[in-house]
């Protein structure tokens, strides 16, 4: 099973991805694009509102143990998870 999320609104990201876990079978796949942000996600001093969020989506799927992930830094960055 494949789910290719394209997630227009940044601030709901959260949602949208517990939504997507919920509805995939185990060995399933999502991929999430827009995850580097332009190359923004990397620096420290950032106030932008989309940059902090998209960061703190980062974080929030890379302590996920429900699934396997990666980040492909192809475009604008697209994580790949794999629902365990």
């Amino acid at each position: 099973e494949f789910r290719r999320v394209l997630f227009r609104s940044k601030k709901n990201y959260k949602e949208y991805y517990e939504n997507s876990l919920i509805l995939l079978k185990k060995n399933g796949l999502i991929i999430i694009d827009n995850v580097l942000w332009y190359g923004q996600v990397v620096e420290e001093n950032s106030d932008d509102k989309i940059t902090l969020t998209i960061k703190d989506f980062n974080n929030y799927v890379s302590k996920d143990k429900r699934v396997e992930k990666i980040i492909v830094p192809l475009g604008d960055g697209m994580t790949v998870c794999r629902k365990l």
